[in-house]
Parts: structure tokens; C-alpha cells; sequence
């Protein structure tokens, strides 16, 4: 498929952005019904949260993948390729299945209100159906009640740790926002969370009573993380020993939400057969080491951007230096206290978009005033990359710089599998 054919067609599914984001399940059924209802065709698991949806969706494929089931897997957003977000065990959706399955549905696209998301939801299913997948790992876009891959029977559902974000559409209260997330429930069907602030979980249990959902509640004091490096943390939970070949304490709990998941729904796996899955498991944009003590993590939210400077310090026993490039609706005070405590140096740059901090808006604003700023973010990557530091080094905030950081460090992102 020629690059010429696949960006128009990418350009059209793109305009769909000006559609905004609706909320809501009938215009993505009326889609899925043209489509032949392909989300009837499919097993699926379907998880819901604020933060570690795509690593818990991820492990989960990983590890049914390595033992032999066809896997589907949809998250969001993509850090380089628009393929990324739709994968069949692990190998990114081809241009051409995009291609004519735009083709096929323009005029109904066209014709209608349909979203992006939903458009790329119902692209996803259609994908999924026609691989015939024994199993799909689907995450939520946004919330979970009036999101559109909400339309799923699922055979599980998990809900990831949830904090406030994106308030101005879910709900001011953490109540709110639990309550638009518990909305994936379906009737009589288990859950798992890994949650413990007592207000989200008064709202899980009270959300699956009215759909008599059995909740496994996984307490994080559970997890003992044993050993941690820049490439890897070894942890126990119950009796049961696992490892992660990559860093980021916060993955242990992710791991622990999709072992359980597997162990769940699939009885047949055996410890064994789950860390062969976890071996193999890898996954982009979190802790990533992109060279030696140079991490690259997308953390944007106090409570990502909290643990990954704590595991730093853990690792390196020493404040880390780094670079920060963040969206314009993320910056609020709580993150910048973070910022000047937890750094032996923060470089702020920008890129060129309109969704991430311009210069204008850094060099105004006096929270940022305190930190040093460089426009071109290959130049503030170099400048921290040539640093003698004795404690690690990243580059964070943002999936929007996945394209540059990569080049940065001629890495080569995703020519396929996961």
C-alpha cells in the first residue's frame, strides 16, 4: 500500500476530529449495524480507568498470545502510526485493511455525525471479526458508560486505578468520575480493580451491586516489588513470583490486574506459562529505555509523574534530571510542585502543536518561571544527554513526542510487533 494512498485516506479519518468527541452509544451502534455488528462476533476483555488501560490491555494480549491464542488488541492513543492502536497478536493493523474499510463506509461517514473514535472503534471490531481473534483486549477512549467501545458483552471487565482527569466531561468528584468509568459493568459479569482510595471504592462496589457484578478487589500492599533496575522489577504477590522486563513499579500493578484476568478466564495457565508471557511483554512510551539511564515515559498526571521520578530515585538513589514537554490543559500547580522537588534539573520545551505548551505560554506563566526552557527539544535532549549524572536521565509528558524522541535517539519504534 503506497504512502500516496493511505495519507488521504488517514487525512479524511483525521478530519473527523472536528466532530469533537460525543459521548454516547447510538450513533456508534447505528455504525457497527452497516458493519454487520462484528462486536457480536468476539470474545472480548474491555478495561476501563485512568491510568494503565493500554499496559494492563497489553500484558493481558502478551501473555494469552505466547500461549497460543489469537489476540486482539485496541488501545489509544499511537505514539508514531495510526495502525498501532488496532493490533493482531502484536503486528499493527495493514494500511490497506484501513484504506477499504474507509472506502467501503465513506458515504456513511460522510453522511453522519460519526466521530473519530467511533469510526476507529468500529474499524477495530470489523478487524477483529474478520481475523476471526479468539479473544480481543479493548480499552476505553474515554470514561466507560457513554464510551463507544461500550457496546461490547465482555467476558471480564477491569477498572485500572482511576484519578481525576478529564473533569470538564466525566465529573467534577472522584465519585463522578468512578461511576462514568464502572459504566463498561454488565450484568453478572466479574470485574477486577486495583484501587484504594475509599471513595472510588465505595463507588465500585456500590456500581456493581446494581448489575450484581462480583468485583475482585487486588490490594497494592500485596504486590512486594523484590528487585528493581533500570531494566526490569521482580515482585511477589501472594506467593506468586513475577517479573517484568522493564522498569516502573507502577507496571507490578498493572501486571497483577491482567495475571489475574488470564488466571481468571483462562485456569488452564500455569504460573510458568503466564511469565513466558511476560517475558516477551514490552511496551512503549513507559519507562522506556531509550539508552543507558535515559528513560523516555509519557506521564502527564501528578500521580504518573509521582511514581516515575519515585522510581528513579529507587533505582539511581539520586534526584533525576529531564526534559518535560507537556499538553496545555495538564499544568496546574500540584504537578509543578512535583516538578521542583523531585528534579536535580527540568529543562521545559515545546513542539510545534497546538495541544502542547508554546513558548508564549511557558515563558508567561509564572509557575513555570523557576525552570529553565529550550525551545528546540532535540537541542534540550542533547543538552541533558551529554550530562555526567550519577541518577537517571528521561524525557516526559507527552505521547506527542514519541515521532521526535525516537529520531532523537535513532531508535527504531514499531516496524511491526509488539
Amino acid at each position: 500500500m503506497s504512502i500516496e494512498v493511505i495519507d488521504p485516506t488517514l487525512e479524511f479519518l483525521y478530519g473527523l476530529h472536528n466532530r469533537g468527541i460525543k459521548l454516547g452509544l447510538k450513533n456508534i451502534e447505528s455504525f457497527l449495524k452497516i458493519c454487520g455488528d462484528p462486536h457480536r462476533e468476539i470474545k472480548t476483555i474491555h478495561l476501563a480507568g485512568t491510568n494503565g488501560k493500554g499496559s494492563t490491555a497489553s500484558i493481558i494480549a502478551k501473555i494469552l498470545q505466547k500461549n497460543g491464542y489469537k489476540v486482539g488488541l485496541y488501545t489509544s492513543p499511537h505514539l508514531i502510526n495510526f495502525n498501532e492502536r488496532v493490533r493482531v497478536d502484536g503486528m499493527p493493523i495493514s494500511d490497506e485493511e484501513i484504506v477499504n474499510f474507509i472506502e467501503q463506509h465513506k458515504q456513511t461517514l460522510v453522511d453522519s455525525s460519526i466521530t473519530f473514535f467511533e469510526a476507529t472503534t468500529a474499524l477495530a471490531f470489523k478487524y477483529f471479526a474478520k481475523q476471526n481473534v479468539d479473544i480481543a483486549i479493548i480499552e476505553t477512549g474515554l470514561g466507560g458508560r457513554l464510551d463507544s467501545t461500550n457496546v461490547l458483552s465482555p467476558i471480564q471487565t477491569i477498572i485500572t486505578e482511576i484519578h481525576y482527569d478529564h473533569t470538564h466531561i466525566l465529573g467534577d468528584s472522584i465519585e463522578e468520575i468512578t461511576t462514568e468509568k464502572c459504566g463498561i459493568f454488565k450484568n453478572d459479569i466479574p470485574s477486577i480493580t486495583i484501587n484504594s482510595d475509599k471513595r472510588v471504592i465505595k463507588t465500585i462496589k456500590d456500581q456493581a451491586s446494581v448489575k450484581n457484578v462480583e468485583v475482585s478487589f487486588i490490594e497494592k500492599e500485596d504486590i512486594i516489588i523484590q528487585n528493581q533496575t533500570s531494566e526490569s522489577v521482580d515482585f511477589d504477590y501472594n506467593n506468586q513470583k513475577f517479573s517484568l522486563p522493564q522498569a516502573g513499579s507502577y507496571q507490578t500493578q498493572n501486571a497483577m490486574l491482567a495475571i489475574k484476568a488470564c488466571q481468571n478466564n483462562f485456569s488452564q495457565l500455569k504460573d510458568k506459562d503466564i511469565q513466558t508471557g511476560l517475558d516477551e511483554w514490552y511496551w512503549p512510551g513507559r519507562m522506556q529505555l531509550m539508552k543507558q539511564d535515559f528513560f523516555y515515559d509519557v506521564a502527564h498526571n501528578r500521580n504518573g509523574v509521582g511514581t516515575l521520578v519515585q522510581d528513579l530515585k529507587k533505582i539511581y538513589s539520586q534526584k533525576p534530571i529531564g526534559v518535560l514537554v507537556l499538553k496545555n490543559d495538564k499544568i496546574n500547580p500540584e504537578l509543578v510542585e512535583i516538578f521542583s522537588k523531585s528534579f536535580e534539573r527540568l529543562i521545559i520545551s515545546t513542539i510545534p502543536s497546538k495541544d502542547i505548551l508554546s513558548k508564549e505560554e511557558i515563558i508567561n506563566n509564572p509557575l513555570l518561571q523557576q525552570f529553565e526552557f529550550i525551545e528546540s527539544l532535540h537541542e534540550a535532549l542533547a543538552m541533558i544527554d551529554k550530562l555526567e549524572h550519577p541518577g537517571g536521565k528521561v524525557i516526559f509528558g507527552s505521547h506527542y513526542v514519541a515521532k521526535e524522541v525516537y529520531k532523537f535517539f535513532d531508535f527504531s519504534f514499531d516496524n511491526g510487533i509488539i
